[in-house]
């Protein structure tokens, strides 16, 4: 008898699975394997370089979402930042260049206050950099446009020598000192035409300057060296006073001041179309300086 009912309750058990796989698999049709979704492990590429030298090497690369300029972070990018963070600490000579690449398919997309996604991401590392004790006068931001629609390696980081005597420019990129290209200007002509990105840093300068009334603009022109000096010194103010006036129709009351650097103050040599056209630009100073 008991061999009977062991039997008995044995059979109950396969019957039991077998019902139950039934149900699940004919009934639900939910019998599919489980299926793990590949892990897409990034490029261990990245370097930081010094000259000709590699100071890192074998990280693994940054990510952002197509069109977005918000790092995807790993740990392993944290643990980069934070060993540049710390050689730039321990020898606050040095600066970093930063370069930030995008796809021709992300050439019309907004980028918050930038004019490209490049310089958005560059930045939005920089701030990542700042946030571990790196003032923003310590870097310098590039961008750079890349063939094909994905950008598997999109910052590169690059140690630059002490600042020493030189005849060019620095240009920072923050909220405070923003600069635009000649984009917004027709060519050879001083009538602001401002694109997106900076009707966004505009909108949100206005809404800084109604909270803190006590700051003042400063709006500087900038050329290349075609024609000549004293041409390019008037068409540097003539832009300034039209981006003066554009935003005086947004609303902003506050104290404004117009100048022009001409020719005087270039980033970058005038010795292609590319570099002239970085040098050709207007600056957007915030401070609370009254002249």
């Amino acid at each position: 008898m008991r061999l009977l009912a062991f039997l008995l309750f044995v059979g109950f058990l396969f019957f039991a699975v077998f019902a139950r796989w039934f149900f699940i698999c004919d009934i639900l049709g939910s019998c599919q394997e489980e299926i793990t979704a590949p892990v897409n492990e990034r490029p261990r590429t990245l370097e930081l370089t010094n000259n000709d030298t590699i100071v890192l090497r074998g990280y693994e690369e940054f990510a952002f979402a197509p069109g977005d300029y918000t790092p995807i972070l790993t740990a392993g990018n944290d643990f980069f930042l934070d060993t540049i963070a710390t050689i730039m600490l321990a020898d606050t000579t040095i600066r970093l260049q930063l370069t930030g690449k995008y796809t021709a398919e992300e050439l019309e997309m907004l980028a918050g206050f930038y004019e490209s996604m490049g310089m958005a991401r560059a930045a939005a590392v920089r701030d990542l950099l700042e946030k571990r004790g790196i003032v923003a006068e310590r870097f310098e931001l590039e961008q750079e446009l890349v063939a094909g629609t994905t950008v598997p390696e999109p910052l590169r980081f690059a140690l630059l020598p002490p600042v020493g005597p030189s005849s060019y420019a620095k240009v920072v990129y923050t909220f405070t000192n923003m600069t635009y290209s000649d984009a917004n200007f027709p060519s050879n002509g001083d009538v602001f035409q401002p694109g997106d990105a900076f009707k966004s840093y505009a909108d949100s300068v206005k809404t800084y300057l109604q909270r803190y009334p006590e700051n003042t603009i400063r709006i500087v022109g900038h050329t290349d060296s075609d024609d000549s000096e004293k041409y390019n010194y008037n068409l540097g103010l003539r832009r300034a006073k039209s981006a003066r006036e554009y935003l005086e129709k947004m609303g902003i009351t506050t104290q404004m001041e117009v100048s022009s650097k001409g020719e005087t103050e270039p980033i970058v040599p005038n010795n292609s179309p590319l570099n002239k056209q970085k040098n050709r630009r207007v600056n957007f100073i915030i401070g609370t300086e009254k002249k």
